[in-house]
């Protein structure tokens, strides 16, 4: 029998100038025990010559004195400058809450392979990729001694769910060291690392938009407790105005929160109970949650038959046309209509996104009624090749032969006509149908972009870009252009609805003051990069390959910016893998996409089966990440 294993392939992705803290990185001398290095991930020298303690990162060359090494939280991608840097005799702090996370990340890697599908966690992968040695856990209270100076842990989660920060006084000042708790003058690193369950709410991690902002503002409000004189968090400028900065963050993060729920599609789904619960933990409990009052709904037309999150359009000589398929009910429900004589043949399926609960069982419907599947060209690839992305709820039934249609194209099919466009709404890879029966009212096939209460944008992850000619701002103009008679269809829902002029009016003034809100709450020159996670990933993201053979992959990346940036790619080599690439550089336009091509080799002296990692590093100008991407490689021994 084939034993398997799995090799996890890892960027560092740097947008902005290369500062790895080294003894030629520039250093602030804060006073004569504190000194602090500016990086991708900040480096801080608490102590003297004879005895000191790095908190975040360490100096390859600068380790003289150092015993010990504070680490805040497990992310891959602050952690990631210690690994290359750390010496043996060095000590790790680390939180005990996010133990496992440091001692077993592999763990979490054995089980990605077959949990990237069906996703609803909602998790950030920036996952250590290899154990870590740490010497002590720490908790709320505890306390350590280094570098002649006294550390407090205090747990605050927000960014991570088991993060902590270290409180000390150095040479008269009290400095806090917050890990990625706060970004500058009131902002956060990004927003979709904050994307969460909400069990009291019965509110899974799917649903769950940026709920962990809830943990966010009681840390902000311990820190502030603590009257620090100064922040030094892991990653961005020292604070130097931690009272007002932190009140800066709070009134932003609660003034974008009010904002999103305004506008809120689960309104709809969860009612007004539960939506009070999940904003009344970020809020506060006497807040008043105001969301969108149900716009007009009535019932569907008969000549739509709906079956689960499917719908079907029936001509009047008995053909369908299909939209989505999740569920073997749906195919037997078209079965049972045929059998009643009330549909001939299905002539053709349009998938309307991704998600597997409309795209579980297309092939097998495909193949049942021996029809066509359309899709745009936008997402075409994702629904043939689904296991090379990791986005929310991926189906793992690939679809064969998809027919990618421009966004726009056009159809006369029975008594209808229909208009296939890209609409990236509930998520980014997602269309839309207009369909009009006999040149009548207008029937738009959203998806899952709309519910009667508003836009459908929960999760975070599925990319629901805020630039004015994608995500909602560009689905909201497509409505405006169907006037005031239509209709829409969202195939969760057993009515179609439509909004009215004021109504979209509300939607988009508060998409408006959402953008404002956001470009006061990320430091990055496009509110997108604070949104969308995947700006850079690997592509493909899974792949199985034999040890020694090359294994192509590349690093797909969207520069949001309104400017032209150059990206340098520098893969970089570790246990087990060979490195076939040269640093490579891209130029890319402002809202242009590019790939750059990586090629690595698992080694067949490798212990096999296990877990190997290479990383690699992108460099751009004004942003500066670490360890940002990964990849999943099978090896069948």
């Amino acid at each position: 029998m084939m034993r398997s294993q799995f090799v996890y392939v890892t960027m560092a992705l740097l947008v902005g100038q290369l500062v790895v803290p080294t003894d030629n990185a520039q250093a602030e001398e804060i006073s004569a025990h504190l000194t602090f290095h500016a990086g991708p991930v900040n480096g801080v020298v608490v102590g003297d010559r004879a005895e000191s303690v790095a908190v975040y990162s360490v100096l390859k060359s600068g380790m003289q004195g150092v015993s010990t090494v504070l680490l805040t939280e497990h992310r891959r991608d602050v952690v990631a400058a210690v690994i290359d840097g750390i010496a043996a005799e060095v000590k790790v702090v680390a939180p005990e809450s996010e133990r496992d996370l440091f001692e077993t990340p592999n763990a979490f890697w054995d089980d990605f392979w077959t949990k990237r599908f069906h996703d609803y966690a909602q998790q950030s992968t920036k996952i250590l990729t290899d154990s870590i040695r740490v010497s002590r856990w720490v908790k709320e209270g505890d306390t350590l001694e280094g570098g002649g100076v006294t550390f407090r842990a205090i747990e605050t989660p927000g960014f991570t769910r088991g993060a902590v920060s270290y409180v000390a006084d150095i040479d008269g000042k009290r400095v806090a060291f917050t890990g990625d708790l706060i970004y500058g003058d009131g902002q956060l690193f990004d927003l979709y690392s904050f994307q969460d369950a909400i069990p009291e709410a019965k509110i899974g991690g799917y649903h769950g938009h940026a709920s962990r902002l809830a943990l966010l503002i009681p840390s902000l409000k311990k820190i502030a407790a603590e009257k620090p004189d100064l922040i030094i968090p892991a990653r961005g400028p020292i604070i130097r105005n931690p009272q007002e900065a932190i009140a800066k963050l709070i009134g932003r993060v609660e003034a974008y929160y009010r904002n999103y729920l305004s506008t809120n599609a689960l309104n709809w789904y969860f009612k007004e109970e539960r939506m009070t619960i999940k904003g009344r933990r970020v809020l506060g409990q006497d807040a008043e949650v105001k969301l969108m009052p149900l716009s007009v709904h009535e019932k569907t037309p008969d000549w739509i038959w709906e079956n689960s999150t499917s719908r079907m359009l029936i001509s009047d000589d008995g053909h369908g046309f299909l939209l989505d398929c999740g569920y073997q009910r749906v195919i037997d429900g078209v079965k049972q209509l045929m059998k009643d004589g009330l549909v001939k043949k299905v002539d053709g399926i349009f998938v309307t996104h991704y998600h597997d609960d409309h795209t579980n069982m297309v092939q097998a419907a495909a193949e049942e009624f021996g029809c066509p599947i359309y899709a745009t060209l936008e997402y075409e690839d994702i629904l043939e090749n689904p296991g090379a992305y990791h986005m929310p709820a991926t189906t793992d039934n690939p679809m064969k032969d998809v027919t990618g249609l421009k966004s726009g194209h056009q159809m006369k099919w029975k008594e209808f006509e229909l208009e296939f466009q890209f609409y990236p709404g509930q998520a980014h890879y997602h269309g839309a149908m207009l369909v009009r029966r006999n040149g009548g009212t207008p029937y738009y096939f959203v998806g899952d972009a709309f519910s009667p209460s508003g836009m459908d944008d929960y999760c975070l992850l599925n990319r629901n870009l805020l630039h004015d000619d994608t995500g909602y701002p560009f689905c909201l103009k497509k409505i405006r252009e169907l006037g005031s008679d239509y209709w829409l269809i969202n195939e969760h829902i057993p009515y179609v609805f439509r909004f009215s002029e004021k109504e979209l009016d509300f939607l988009e003034t508060n998409l408006r003051k959402r953008k404002e809100i956001l470009g006061e709450l990320f430091p990055w020159d496009d509110i997108n990069y604070g949104i969308d996670e995947q700006w850079a990933t690997f592509y493909p993201r899974g792949v199985s390959a034999n040890a020694n053979d090359p294994v192509k992959l590349s690093v797909r990346i969207l520069n949001h910016s309104p400017v032209a940036r150059t990206f340098k790619v520098t893969p970089r080599k570790s246990r087990g893998i060979d490195i076939q690439s040269k640093p490579t550089e891209i130029t890319l336009q402002p809202r242009q996409s590019g790939s750059v091509p990586v090629v690595v080799s698992v080694r067949k002296s490798a212990t096999l089966p296990g877990t190997f990692v290479v990383t690699a590093d992108i460099e751009s100008d004004g942003m500066q990440f670490l360890s940002w991407a990964d990849a999943v490689i099978r090896v069948e021994d």
